[in-house]
């Protein structure tokens, strides 16, 4: 008995030390594959992260930058906000859907755009302000040009346009572009001072600049807080705006050095005749640009009123009348309708759509004509026609593009080639005042175009009285 007790105990001890030998060879069969299985996850992590480390270092110093510098601008005082087209127009499509962190700002481009008002720019100035952004790496340039309110009075005095933050080796510009609000209810900002050595410096070229190659215009829109990629900044509600064409934008100011010269030449006529036209005049521009703005309609300052933009940034007052011009293309039947309503009737209609038309308004004393422009390969031209005769006439201009300006603290539009467009209709000697026109004879780039058929007068030659007039 005592010796089948001590083999039993033996063959519980050897099945032990079995169990205990299977589980050590278990453990380091699973620990050798456990140790090749991480070795490989590894090795293929690290290639997935050296094929991405490129573009996510890029992203990085991108998304580091701008939020470094709102917040270093916010922390002096500085408000931004984001008009950068690109940026905008992923915000415009952005669903909120991705995972990626860094979804809207984070792309390959050299320039990030921001933008601040005029009443800030003082900041900008500051040592403190450059000092603040230098400590943290980033090197600052301040581009300075005229304040345009008040080179109006004659003073040149110069305000901070546009501020360039760069990165280290000047790999990532921001480009804070200062908008002044205008007393024509717009916002604007000026050409960019930098010379092409130093954007050559960052890398860049005038060309590839999306904004600062010219004066600009732009309406006025609300601005809110929002968080872009992680980052506190304002937008703008209606991104649209600063997604137009450049030349959709471009300005071009008033040369108040040139009305100056006229005034202090040929004088002011400061009659109460004359002050009291053109206030009448200035209130039916406005009335006519909350007309044809309202129609969706563009206009330009055409004839004596561009001259007078042109060389007194005034209306003549001896002019007795308002001119604009319009494409064609952009005619709308409710045109007419729409003046007579705010009490301005039609008196003249002289042409047909496709071919010289043109239209005459009246507002009490003051005369509105709108001359229609038609766009041929190498000109363009608009029609007058005489009303006694039927004789057609034709006003050749070279081929110009528009820009808009501020005329009487309205934002307007006018040729961009302005100059050429006077010469054409009043030649060499524009800038003598003349107070004598013959609109048949005296402009140097009219000519006879036949004649309208009799059986077309009716249609082609309309003169409508006036409420009152026998």
């Amino acid at each position: 008995m005592k010796q089948f007790r001590v083999v039993i105990l033996l063959v519980i001890i050897s099945v032990i030390l079995l169990i205990i030998q299977l589980l050590i060879l278990h453990t380091l069969i699973y620990e050798e594959d456990k140790e090749h299985h991480t070795t490989d996850s590894v090795w293929i992590t690290c290639s997935l992260r050296i094929y991405e480390q490129k573009y996510k270092n890029l992203y990085f110093f991108i998304k580091q930058l701008v939020h470094d510098i709102v917040w270093l601008t916010g922390r002096n005082g500085i408000p931004l906000f984001l008009i950068d087209p690109l940026v905008l127009q992923k915000i415009e499509s952005y669903n909120g859907t991705s995972a990626v962190s860094c979804q809207l700002i984070c792309f390959n481009q050299k320039v990030t755009y921001l933008a601040t008002f005029s009443q800030f720019a003082g900041e900008l100035e500051k040592a403190s302000f450059r000092e603040d952004l230098q400590d943290h790496g980033y090197s600052v340039a301040l581009s300075n040009g005229l304040n345009p309110s008040l080179l109006r009075h004659g003073f040149q005095v110069n305000i901070p346009l546009h501020v360039i933050v760069s990165s280290k080796h000047h790999t990532f510009l921001v480009l804070i572009i200062i908008f002044q609000e205008r007393s024509g209810n717009f916002w604007w900002h000026g050409k960019l001072g930098f010379s092409s050595e130093q954007l050559n410096k960052w890398g860049i070229s005038q060309d590839k600049l999306n904004y600062s190659n010219q004066e600009a215009a732009y309406e006025k829109v609300e601005i809110v807080a929002a968080h872009v990629d992680g980052i506190k900044v304002q937008v703008p509600v209606n991104p649209s705006v600063f997604l137009q064409s450049p030349k959709d934008v471009a300005f071009i100011e008033c040369n108040y050095d040139r009305a100056r010269k006229f005034q202090e030449t040929y004088g002011k006529d400061t009659s109460p005749e004359a002050q009291l036209f053109q206030q009448s005049a200035k209130k039916l521009l406005v009335k006519a640009k909350e007309i044809l703005d309202g129609l969706g309609v563009p206009f330009w300052l055409s004839s004596g009123t561009c001259l007078g933009f042109f060389r007194e940034c005034d209306i003549i007052s001896y002019s007795k009348d308002v001119d604009l011009g319009i494409w064609i293309k952009d005619y709308r039947p409710e045109i007419i309708p729409e003046f007579s309503t705010n009490n301005i009737p039609l008196t003249h209609q002289f042409g047909k759509v496709e071919d010289s038309f043109e239209l005459s308004f009246q507002d009490k004393d003051i005369k509105l004509d709108i001359f229609f422009f038609y766009e041929e390969t190498n000109y363009v031209w608009n029609g007058g026609t005489q009303a006694r005769t039927g004789k057609k006439f034709k006003y050749i201009f070279p081929k110009f593009t528009l820009c808009w300006t501020e005329f009487l603290n309205l934002k307007v539009r006018v040729p961009c080639q302005t100059k050429d467009y006077i010469l054409a209709n009043y030649g060499s000697n524009w800038f003598e005042p003349v107070k004598i026109w013959d609109w048949k004879k005296s402009p140097p780039n009219v000519q006879e175009n036949g004649k309208w058929p009799l059986e077309d007068w009716p249609e082609v030659i309309q003169l409508l009285p006036l409420l009152g007039e026998n």
